[in-house]
């Protein structure tokens, strides 16, 4: 099973009487979204290295095995 963020949550539209469930995947998470929790300092240690690790699959996949230079 993939690696979540956080939990599914399941919402109930009261018009259609149907339930949908949404959830929250890392692959599926934005790029930015990753680097502020994986920097934040606050978020629990255990996402923040689910994160980290997200990010540096994601490098791999892309052919970039370091950061990018930063321009000043």
């Amino acid at each position: 099973m993939p690696t979540k963020l956080k939990k599914s949550v399941k919402t109930y539209n009261r018009k259609t009487g149907k339930t949908t469930t949404e959830h929250f995947y890392l692959h599926t998470t934005k790029q930015d979204e990753l680097e502020r929790i994986a920097n934040d300092t606050n978020a629990n240690p255990k996402l923040r290295i689910k994160c980290k690790r997200e990010i540096t699959k994601r490098r791999k996949a892309n052919g970039r095995f370091s950061k990018p230079p930063t321009t000043l």
